[in-house]
């Protein structure tokens, strides 16, 4: 009997404003890390995702013409791969996608950035250009 008297004395200390206590889900890490797909559409734009996380960019390339992309990309964002898929057309000269894959090593800040152009001609900056800025949370 004592155990259920002594269980409903205890009141708030403040009524209407209970104590908070943060969840599991409230103190987890970041979300974990995803898959992220881009491409021309995505020029000149800042996204932030989290560390841990695969970039793919794919970019139309035609190199039977010369003009190939000449990438740079900067810490935080860790190369791992890249290919050139050439079209499924038998047509000659037809051009093809160049697919880079990175991996946003750590957090702060990354960018990609490419100039399609031939490579023994001079950069008149007229050339097409292709970047990204990454945010890694």
């Amino acid at each position: 009997m004592c155990l259920l008297g002594a269980g409903c004395t205890s009141q708030p200390t403040e009524e209407g404003t209970p104590t908070a206590t943060p969840t599991p889900a409230e103190t987890a890490t970041p979300a974990p890390a995803a898959e992220y797909v881009f491409n021309e559409t995505n020029n000149n734009e800042t996204v932030t995702l989290p560390a841990g996380s695969e970039i793919t960019i794919s970019l139309d390339e035609n190199p039977t013409t010369g003009y190939e992309w000449n990438v740079t990309s900067s810490a935080g964002l860790e190369y791992v791969n890249d290919t050139y898929i050439a079209p499924e057309t038998g047509l000659v000269g037809a051009g093809g996608v160049h697919v880079w894959e990175y991996t946003a090593a750590e957090k702060g800040a990354g960018e990609f950035s490419a100039i399609y152009k031939r490579s023994w001609e001079e950069t008149t900056g007229n050339e097409t250009t292709f970047s990204m800025t990454f945010t890694i949370e």
